[in-house]
């Protein structure tokens, strides 16, 4: 895999840069446990038995670990920049309505302490690449990190995505489906607090080259609220020809 993208912002990395595994983009190191296709996100320990109690693990933790591989999965976060500016603004309100209220000696009886909903994403495909006109599955993880139930949540496939692959099956399949502008609409039901929900897609490429695939959350009934974009690279090879044979084929007939 020469070629890596960051989990935070995006940007592509080339694995055989004198400056890797530092992102061109943001700094952050690529070789962290959390970015590794060994590195368990549920339990937070590495499933390498070679490594297994050598040194200390945990997601944002970098050992210094030989077995380090990047996993072909995209963790999905908000937008770069612009989030970090309403995380600070939201903050410097909230101080000084509670000088004001401090000074006021109580509250006013409107003012209340809201928190936005929050959902998380993963994606993660085919670590080797699929082949042009053969099924291929690709797995959306939905978190909902907030103690509050999230109505409205949808899951949503660029419809340029989808001029270059079929989207065969989806599993479970959504509550309503459906097309909005330059978008496939999977609507689910709510999301109880601290649920996780795992959503299957079955792709058929239909042609070679690399796809990408662009999948957007969202959640909502009234007003949209966008929780992000990600973008999951597939590599998609030539089917063989007639008459050629296959690695695993060769290996057969030599059995």
């Amino acid at each position: 895999m020469p070629q890596v993208r960051c989990p935070r912002c995006g940007a592509v990395n080339d694995t055989r840069a004198p400056d890797y595994p530092f992102c061109v983009g943001c700094q952050d190191n690529l070789a962290k446990c959390g970015y590794c296709t060994w590195f368990d996100d549920e339990r937070g320990e590495c499933t390498n038995p070679a490594v297994s109690g050598l040194f200390e693990v945990n997601e944002d933790a970098t050992p210094p670990c030989g077995y380090h591989s990047p996993r072909a999965s995209l963790r999905m976060g908000r937008r770069a920049g612009l989030p970090l500016v309403w995380v600070a603004v939201a903050a410097a309100v909230f101080a000084l309505a509670y000088a004001v209220t401090r000074l006021l000696g109580s509250p006013p009886a409107d003012f209340v302490e809201e928190t936005r909903p929050e959902l998380e994403l993963s994606v993660e495909g085919p670590a080797e690449g699929v082949v042009a006109g053969q099924e291929c599955r690709v797995e959306a993880v939905i978190y909902n990190t907030s103690r509050r139930i999230i109505s409205g949540v949808r899951l949503e496939v660029a419809r340029e995505s989808l001029e270059r692959a079929f989207l065969r099956q989806v599993v479970p399949a959504p509550s309503r489906r459906s097309r909005v502008g330059k978008w496939e609409v999977l609507a689910y039901p709510p999301m109880n607090p601290l649920e996780r929900r795992r959503i299957g897609l079955t792709l058929v490429p239909k042609e070679a080259g690399i796809l990408y695939l662009t999948l957007r959350l969202v959640s909502g009934e009234s007003a949209d609220v966008e929780h992000g974009i990600a973008e999951l690279p597939i590599d998609v090879r030539k089917p063989p020809r007639a008459g050629e044979h296959t690695g695993s084929a060769v290996q057969e007939g030599r059995r």
